[in-house]
């Protein structure tokens, strides 16, 4: 596996977190003892599931169980691919997944445009031009100054879907270059 490291988010009996990470190139989700996750619930098979590491690309697998398996609610008939962010449900639990990207994916290019991000700056800002979730993936990428292919790979699409949400979120903030959306979001307060 890649230094990207992938976890499962949820909580657990009396609603306190629950932080699952996938540190194996696949995990097996159901109640048997012999599955890498284990949820005792009665809603989850005995192998209910399948997530499966191939490079950057994360999959998630329905192994016929009963009740099915979901992505952001919708039942998967087949391998599915996971992005940061989606809602997985196996049975009645919920998980999140996330992906954590290692920390020199942002080190200083001489082509990259750097800005001091704020937490909150960044929020309004995307309240501001109405940006969509997937857009303000993308724009927080793109402001730490990663071009269309790296945005294209951290996110799990296509070049050309990366594209066409750089140039909405262009058309959205009235900009027409990365430097231009870098000065307006540095601007901006």
């Amino acid at each position: 596996m890649s230094d990207i490291k992938y976890f499962l988010q949820g909580r657990a009996k009396g609603n306190s977190p629950l932080i699952i990470p996938l540190e194996k190139k696949e995990t097996i989700i159901g109640r048997s003892k012999n599955c890498s996750l284990i949820l005792q619930a009665p809603s989850v098979s005995r192998k209910h599931s399948r997530i499966r590491v191939v490079g950057e690309d994360v999959f998630l697998k329905d192994l016929g169980s009963r009740n099915g398996s979901y992505i952001n609610g919708v039942r998967i008939i087949d391998e599915a691919l996971l992005r940061s962010s989606d809602i997985i449900r196996v049975g009645e639990m919920e998980f999140t997944f996330q992906v954590e990207l290692p920390e020199e994916e942002y080190e200083d290019d001489s082509e990259k445009t750097q800005i001091d991000i704020k937490k909150q700056q960044e929020s309004n800002f995307v309240k501001q031009f109405n940006l969509s979730s997937r857009e303000e993936e993308v724009f927080y990428l793109l402001i730490k100054g990663l071009k269309i292919k790296e945005i294209s790979k951290k996110l799990f699409i296509s070049q050309g879907t990366a594209k066409n949400h750089v140039l909405s979120i262009y058309g959205k903030t009235d900009c027409h270059s990365r430097i231009e959306l870098a000065q307006k979001y540095q601007d901006f307060q």
